[in-house]
């Protein structure tokens, strides 16, 4: 896996921090407010991107900086990105165990 997306209707930027640092092997996670590439992060001593297309868009795309230079597997980070449960999914759940009753 080179890259994949995320929805970003339940993920903020301090989630997407925290997901990030807890990935062994990423560093130098850095806010960037110039373009849509909202974070940078090294991955692997890689440089990476979480990119927002078009700058307002419903998802984030997770992956190198330059796809056609860059091999490394990403499965660890969409893994993190797949556990995460944060407050909305959290939330979620509660809701549901209150309309089936559990």
């Amino acid at each position: 896996m080179l890259a994949f997306e995320v929805t970003s209707a339940w993920i903020s930027f301090r989630p997407l921090f925290k997901i990030l640092r807890s990935v062994d092997g990423i560093t130098n996670v850095r806010r960037n407010y110039f373009n849509e590439d909202r974070l940078t992060f090294l991955f692997c001593g890689q440089p990476f991107v979480v990119s927002e297309p078009w700058g307002d868009n419903s998802r984030y795309w997770v992956g190198p900086k330059q796809p056609d230079q860059c091999s490394i597997d990403v499965g660890r980070i969409n893994k993190a990105f797949n556990d995460y449960k944060g407050p909305l999914a959290q939330l979620w759940a509660t809701v549901q165990s209150i309309k089936t009753g559990a």
